[in-house]
């Protein structure tokens, strides 16, 4: 398994772990692309009124990302058809630290083509969730009582949370948004932002309050309760 890139002016990319180069023999004529993706509005068009009226609720379209002119050897076609389908990480070489998680041939079937009996050219697309997050993040740890952390993302991120807690009721309050826990045990308990869970091994403790969220930039965080230790996960969100 190999997902280093070794030449980052050389066009690849890795899917689930699997480096089109150097795990598959694969060459990349085309560079990748870097794609923006786009907000989504909903338009109403108003009598009486000129033009449109444009809402949005600041979320983000899915999109295609499509590498073109991609040739590997006759011989290694079964297991690239096998390798590139399904859902997955990408990481393309021109931002190796972050990305994307997507669906290989959701849009269309892959065609190969063959060339004189040695080679095969194909193009793939993979359907893109519309934001690239960090790889292998490490968590940071969070003290009780109040501080101030960064975010370097571009959107609002949804983080998780791994307490080992001492038992009671656990508080996060960020930027004025109240989350708490209630009648935890003394246990590991885990708060994933993103999902909307809450969960502990041996409880199924109850919540209020609205699920933490991270802006870019300076976030204030509060964490009340008793316990031994907070670990923090930002998952920050990059366009």
């Amino acid at each position: 398994m190999s997902v280093n890139f070794f030449n980052s002016d050389e066009p690849n990319f890795t899917f689930n772990n699997k480096n089109a180069v150097t795990d598959f023999e694969c060459i990349i004529e085309s560079e990748l692309p870097e794609i923006l993706p786009q907000k989504r509005y909903e338009t109403y068009v108003i009598e009486g009124r000129s033009g449109e009226l444009n809402e949005t609720l600041n979320d983000y379209e899915a999109f295609d990302y499509e590498i073109k002119n991609i040739t590997i050897p006759y011989d290694r076609l079964r297991e690239v058809k096998k390798w590139l389908s399904g859902p997955g990480q990408l990481i393309t070489h021109n931002q190796e630290d972050q990305y994307y998680e997507c669906i290989a041939n959701m849009s269309k079937e892959v065609q190969f083509e063959n060339e004189w009996g040695y080679f095969y050219t194909f193009d793939v697309t993979f359907r893109c969730q519309p934001f690239k997050k960090k790889v292998n993040e490490k968590p940071r740890d969070i003290k009780v009582g109040e501080q101030t952390v960064f975010d370097f993302g571009d959107e609002t991120a949804y983080p998780k949370f791994k307490i080992k807690s001492a038992g009671g009721d656990i508080g996060i309050y960020i930027n004025g948004d109240e989350f708490i826990v209630l009648n935890t045990l003394e246990d590991d308990l885990f708060i994933d932002c993103e999902l909307g869970t809450v969960y502990q091994p041996n409880n199924i403790p109850f919540s209020k309050g609205v699920f933490p969220t991270l802006e870019p930039g300076n976030n204030t965080i509060i964490v009340i309760g008793s316990m031994y230790e907070v670990q923090m996960w930002n998952r920050s969100v990059y366009l």
